[in-house]
């Protein structure tokens, strides 16, 4: 705690340290955004020709619960029932992959 106290107390212009750390957040921001809006559902859809927006209407309410527990073993039940009620996924493909994942 002593190190991270003396950086801090050692920083001469606080404002261009915010500028850059807003920089690197908005970075990251988009670079997610590209890789969740683009990149995943083009894999997606490259490999299972499905329509990838469809599957993520299929498993919202996971998403949804998983937000709002910010738990991933309390959203468990909840994405066991959207793939297996709203994809159709087998009941043996989701009881292993999901656990271990």
């Amino acid at each position: 705690a002593c190190l991270i106290c003396g950086k801090i107390i050692a920083i001469k212009d606080l404002e261009v340290v915010a500028r850059q750390l807003g920089m690197y957040m908005i970075t990251v921001i988009v670079g997610l955004i590209i890789h969740g809006g683009i990149f995943l559902p083009l894999i997606y859809f490259l490999v299972t020709r499905k329509n990838p927006f469809s599957f993520f209407a299929g498993i919202f309410q996971a998403w949804i619960t998983a937000l709002g527990t910010a738990s991933s073993a309390g959203t468990l039940p909840v994405t066991f029932r959207c793939l297996e009620e709203n994809l159709g996924i087998d009941k043996r493909v989701t009881r292993f992959v999901l656990p271990v994942g």
